[in-house]
């Protein structure tokens, strides 16, 4: 239980990692003006705590999107600031959040130290605007696309559930042609598999 006064900053931990989540619980609690008061798995469990938190650090995986989600809890806990941890190439998180957002929504990468995250904790708990200067920078120094046009094509259409042989179809190309590009795309860009490639390249603005 935390030791935290009456004037603690209230903070609940959203990750699905119970590991994580608990390691990061356990480092809060050390901290003589933090309380936490709620871990839950998903951000949707934080929409309807017993005690509201100040603040909600929330690490959302999966398909959710991370500003939906943020946005959700604001709304179901009015008192309640944000902080989004995310990875450091969510260029498209950055693009889309407005000056309102930041009134209650901060965003930090999942590599910050814990100095830095407690610092983050604080700044947006009181009221000021916390943007992580590495989200800042990966957008300056975003990478160059190294797809070519067609290759772009290809994926936007994968991107849409397209399959291979209706791709080949729509772009006049042949199926095998279609899978040399799926092959060189995966490879140019680092990815696992093609929703990887969808998700990398719509994290970068390629598509």
């Amino acid at each position: 239980m935390s030791k935290a006064g009456s004037s603690a900053i209230r903070v609940a931990i959203v990750r699905e990692a119970p590991l994580y989540r608990g390691a990061l619980a356990a480092a809060l609690r050390a901290e003589a003006d933090l309380e936490v008061v709620a871990e839950v798995a998903a951000w949707r469990d934080a929409t309807a705590l017993p005690v509201p938190p100040d603040l909600t650090v929330l690490d959302s995986e999966g398909d959710d999107d991370p500003l939906v989600a943020a946005a959700a809890i604001c709304i179901a806990v009015p008192e309640s600031r944000v902080l989004v941890l995310i990875e450091a190439d969510r260029h498209d998180v950055l693009a889309r959040v407005t000056p309102e957002d930041l009134r209650r929504v901060g965003l930090v990468t999942r590599r910050a130290s814990l100095g830095h995250l407690l610092s983050a904790i604080r700044s947006l708990a009181h009221g000021s605007a916390v943007i992580d200067p590495e989200l800042v920078v990966s957008v300056l120094v975003q990478p160059e696309n190294p797809l070519s046009d067609r290759e772009r094509e290809v994926l936007a259409l994968v991107a849409q559930g397209v399959p291979t042989a209706e791709i080949a179809r729509k772009l006049a190309l042949s199926p095998g042609t279609v899978r040399n590009n799926l092959s060189r795309i995966t490879t140019k860009i680092s990815a696992r598999s093609l929703a990887d490639a969808v998700d990398r390249a719509r994290r970068a603005r390629w598509l």
